[in-house]
């Protein structure tokens, strides 16, 4: 395997679990479950209370129909049923011989004696007999309110024996009913103030006479009779329909299409008879319409065949359909319950179809980067389900654990050597670099005849040259840093004597902490080289302290304040450094900052800690910093060992 490969495999451990880079945004199964299950359940519940509400809304109106049809013609029936009998009378009266001959008798005795008291027992005595006669036609239950036998000439007989005189032009229907010819004239609703009433009648006492001629056997007009009946009689179902129904009304029109009933209603009510003419309403079918109102209502109609009367019935739309507000009451309730039972339901369904995936989702979560380089193998938890999907899911996952383990372990192997191979390099680029130097101060100091200056700086030199070869670690304790960096400043110190001048300020608590091996030197040698180039006295101060978790070093000369844009152009060069490529390419010469920066980020990366400070007058610091770890045991307890 590649090692672009098996970092790879490393990298998608990161995290706490398999990182697999998505800009989609992803949900809970348990709210996928909800919101498929509980729409799904609405749209069902949607469509069937459309279905239902529909044919419910159908029914309603067609047993509407249907019920204002049959009460339509039995009010018809009712109506038609008394105006027969009223005919009737008024038939057996016209046609009855006793009749005929006692009214002629009774006639020509009002026209002989008049209202005289003393002839008028003849009068009375056939008015009588007329009473008899009418009395025996009517019946015991009196099925008209009163008869009236009209002579042409005014005077009057009937079932009341009441013998007066009137003005028969004066009489409402008298017009009427002699342009009929001896066909029946029935009248509108007319106040009687001195009959009986009945019923809801008892305070308008409206009645309804049925009036036809007497015609003799030239055809000529001889008397008028006049069938009086109540109108609570007449109409007494329509009544009785209404107080059963209230929302239902019914209207009477007569041939004459004047309305008859209701016929105590002091409101106006509006021309129904008119619309129903306008609209085409087919006889006996209920239809809603529209009135001029704006009203919806549902109405129907049926027409007498022998008189032309007209019963409409209407009933307003809302009524029809109130009964559908308890359906709606209902089906809330229903909808409700059934929403709460299903999303109790989904909840159980949704657990049990979760759990093993938040199992399996745990033992993932196991495979970190710190588990997988563990030497003590973490078992995976199963995912415990019956799913076949979901058992073969987890144990590819299990086996993805074993290969990773493996291999992430052959891959930390190589790093950590790659690792300790560059720092070794860079380290190792120091050792020629500052042999090379000091060599060059020995052939100096020789040409001057500096003998014991050269002994004392040949046996310095050994001693550093044995700190820096007698060992392959990386970090060392600060203390022992700065005890050979003396060493080398000493040397330092007899090539340069009163011209140059160091100081060291360490911490106490700084002095055991451990930092990257040869880490000062670099920076000390930068300062002879570059800093250094001016008039003496030079001097150089070496100062150590922790901060905030960190140690920090501060090597300071008094070269000149380095520029700022100098400044900035190194830092912005060391930050974009590409650490592989660099120490591919590494010499012997210019190594002094490179080597410290590139060492630095190779231990501690993004916590390594590379500044440079020039706003003290004359003065240029370089601050190097990085995590404080007390031990090398602590340090690599932190980190891959190198």
């Amino acid at each position: 395997m590649h090692f672009f490969e098996l970092q790879c495999i490393i990298a998608l451990t990161k995290g706490g679990g398999v990182l697999i880079k998505k800009t989609t945004k992803h949900y809970s199964q348990k709210m996928y479950l909800f919101v498929i299950y509980g729409l799904f359940i609405l749209l069902l519940l949607g469509i069937f209370f459309f279905f239902t509400y529909t044919h419910y809304r159908k029914n309603a109106l067609e047993e509407a129909r249907k019920d204002l049809e049959n009460m339509c013609a039995s009010v018809e029936d009712s109506v038609e049923t008394q105006l027969n009998n009223i005919s009737t009378i008024s038939m057996n009266i016209v046609y009855s011989n006793a009749v005929k001959s006692n009214f002629k008798e009774f006639s020509a005795s009002y026209r002989r004696n008049g209202t005289d008291p003393r002839r008028l027992a003849a009068s009375r005595e056939k008015a009588l007999a007329i009473h008899d006669i009418v009395t025996a036609i009517i019946g015991a239950y009196q099925s008209a309110s009163d008869v009236r036998i009209y002579t042409m000439d005014g005077s009057v007989a009937g079932y009341w024996l009441l013998l007066s005189s009137v003005d028969l032009e004066s009489l409402p229907w008298y017009e009427e009913t002699m342009a009929q010819n001896g066909h029946m004239y029935i009248s509108n609703p007319e106040v009687q103030k001195d009959l009986p009433a009945r019923g809801g009648n008892k305070d308008s006492q409206k009645f309804i006479s049925l009036v036809r001629l007497f015609l003799d056997t030239a055809g000529q007009p001889e008397g008028i009779v006049e069938v009086i009946q109540d109108c609570d009689t007449i109409f007494s179902l329509a009544t009785q329909l209404e107080n059963q129904n209230p929302d239902s009304r019914v209207y009477i029109y007569n041939s004459r299409k004047e309305l008859v009933y209701p016929y105590n209603d002091t409101k106006v009510v509006p021309d129904y008879y008119g619309l129903i003419e306008r609209r085409g309403l087919p006889e006996n079918t209920g239809r809603l319409l529209k009135t001029d109102s704006g009203e919806n209502l549902l109405f129907t109609y049926r027409t007498t065949p022998d008189y032309n009367w007209t019963v409409i019935l209407t009933k307003p739309k809302a009524a029809i359909y109130e009964p559908l507000n308890t359906f709606r009451v209902m089906f809330a309730l229903i909808g409700i319950f059934s929403i709460l039972l299903t999303l109790l339901i989904c909840f159980y369904i949704s657990e049990r179809l979760t759990a093993p995936l938040r199992k399996l989702t745990a033992a993932t979560g196991k495979i970190t980067i710190n588990r997988v380089l563990d030497e003590n193998k973490v078992n995976l938890t199963s995912a415990d389900s019956n799913i076949t999907e979901l058992s073969m899911l987890c144990e590819s996952i299990r086996s993805m654990y074993e290969k990773l383990r493996s291999t992430s372990q052959e891959v930390l192997l190589s790093q950590s050597e790659e690792t300790r191979a560059k720092l070794q390099a860079t380290q190792s680029l120091i050792n020629p670099h500052f042999l090379y130097n000091s060599l060059t101060n020995i052939s100096v100091m020789a040409e001057e005849e500096m003998n014991e200056d050269i002994i004392q700086m040949c046996q310095a030199l050994c001693d550093y040259f044995r700190y820096i070869s007698s060992s392959s670690e990386m970090i060392v304790p600060l203390k022992e840093e700065i005890f050979y960096t003396k060493r080398y400043l000493e040397i330092m110190q007899m090539r340069y004597t009163e011209e140059f001048h160091y100081t060291f300020a360490i911490e106490e608590e700084a002095e055991n902490i451990c930092i990257p091996k040869l880490i000062i030197q670099p920076l000390v040698e930068n300062a002879f080289k570059y800093a250094f180039d001016k008039q003496p006295p030079w001097e150089l101060t070496i100062s150590a302290s922790t901060e905030h978790d960190r140690w920090l070093l501060r090597i300071q000369d008094n070269g000149g304040n380095l520029k700022d844009e100098k400044k900035q152009e190194l830092l912005r060069l060391y930050r974009n450094l590409n650490l592989n490529e660099e120490l591919k390419s590494m010499q012997i010469g210019g190594m002094g900052l490179k080597n410290v920066y590139l060492r630095l980020k190779l231990l501690y990366g993004e916590k390594a800690v590379f500044e440079i400070e020039n706003t003290l007058p004359l003065k240029t610091i370089f601050i190097l910093g990085g995590p404080v770890y007390h031990s090398k045991e602590e340090y690599h307890e932190q980190h891959p060992p190198l």
